[in-house]
């Protein structure tokens, strides 16, 4: 067999073997259509969108506006600033700062030597005016001096008496007291042999044991404030927290000018004498223990559609739409009534997320 009968034969052999090859790579078409309907059916039977996945709180009934909450700063019920009510050189200080004082306690003893001299030299003139008017009286009696003599007699004693008393007084004003009891708050820096003049501030007493938060308020809470509510006073300090039952003592008549706010006293009694004090900040709840119950429910399940107001019920597994009247609103809560006067709203549950997807009667699925 020659070289090119050869190649010939090859080449017929290889392209039998292609054609089959061929022949056997051929499959059935596929139905593509059918295919796409069956995953389909399987993804729908799987799947229920009509169900509404949404969360329900309960629906309460308590009061929405039974407390004001504020802060203010702690001072004395009763706090004075004592002055020198005489000029007169400093002879003893009694008292340092923080010193705890009670009513008459003496803080400044001024010189009293003049105040004595003047004292006594009035009583001898007092006593002897009202000799010579004793006197005179008898003369009168006697027709032996005129009445217009009797009245200047006791015009003398009269003033004679008044200059006494302010001598008593002046002697008394060399010691200087505190008229409450108390704690030095401020103490002015004097020593024995100054000088103080009349009107000068000596200290100032603070009375710890009974103590006073000062807060300002507005006109909305102005109306939730009763004079002698309830109130809880909480201090919070680096150690511990400290609280205090309290009383609304005062409510401002008038508004502050300046801050337009109303000025609210509460009081409370200190109750820890050995940490309070005057000029610390503390935290106040004033509560309104007579306060209107209502049903309550969160702000976001108010449902507002054809210019009336809704709330979904959870009924069983489906959402019932309910028309109500929105009786107050306060902070995160709404106070609301069912227009429909057979509808009890109190117990029932209320759904709170996934409204925008509801209509009344939707089938839900409660987180």
């Amino acid at each position: 067999m020659s070289r090119s009968s050869s190649l010939r034969y090859l080449f017929l052999v290889l392209l039998v073997a292609l054609l089959m090859l061929s022949s056997c790579a051929k499959k059935e078409p596929v139905d593509t259509e059918q295919t796409v309907s069956y995953s389909a059916d399987v993804v729908a039977s799987a799947t229920d969108y009509t169900q509404v996945v949404a969360s329900a709180v309960p629906i309460e009934e308590r009061p929405l506006r039974d407390r004001v909450i504020g802060s203010g700063t702690v001072q004395g019920q009763q706090e004075v600033s004592i002055k020198a009510r005489t000029s007169g050189e400093i002879r003893s200080v009694h008292g340092n700062l923080g010193s705890t004082l009670n009513k008459g306690d003496v803080l400044i003893i001024l010189d009293d030597t003049i105040a004595n001299l003047n004292l006594s030299q009035l009583e001898n003139q007092y006593k002897n005016a009202q000799g010579e008017l004793a006197v005179n009286e008898q003369l009168y009696a006697k027709g032996a001096i005129s009445l217009s003599q009797l009245n200047q007699n006791r015009s003398s004693a009269d003033g004679l008496a008044a200059q006494l008393e302010n001598a008593r007084n002046a002697r008394s004003n060399t010691q200087i007291t505190t008229p409450i009891s108390g704690s030095i708050a401020e103490l002015t820096k004097l020593v024995p042999g100054d000088l103080i003049s009349a009107g000068a501030q000596v200290a100032r007493i603070v009375d710890l044991e009974h103590l006073r938060v000062t807060l300002g308020v507005g006109q909305n809470q102005l109306f939730l404030i009763k004079e002698g509510a309830r109130a809880e006073i909480v201090i919070e300090t680096p150690i511990e927290r400290i609280t205090a039952e309290g009383r609304v003592s005062a409510v401002g008549a008038s508004s502050d000018s300046r801050t337009g706010s109303w000025t609210v006293y509460v009081d409370f009694d200190n109750p820890r004498l050995d940490i309070l004090k005057a000029g610390i900040t503390a935290s106040v709840t004033i509560y309104q223990d007579d306060a209107p119950r209502y049903q309550l429910v969160p702000n976001q399940a108010m449902v507002y559609r054809n210019a009336k107001t809704y709330v979904f019920l959870a009924e069983g597994g489906s959402a019932s739409l309910v028309e109500v009247r929105i009786v107050d609103q306060y902070g995160d809560f709404t106070a609301i009534e069912s227009v429909d006067a057979n509808t009890k709203l109190t117990g029932k549950r209320v759904l709170v997320s996934g409204l925008s997807r509801l209509v009344d009667g939707s089938s839900i699925s409660i987180q």
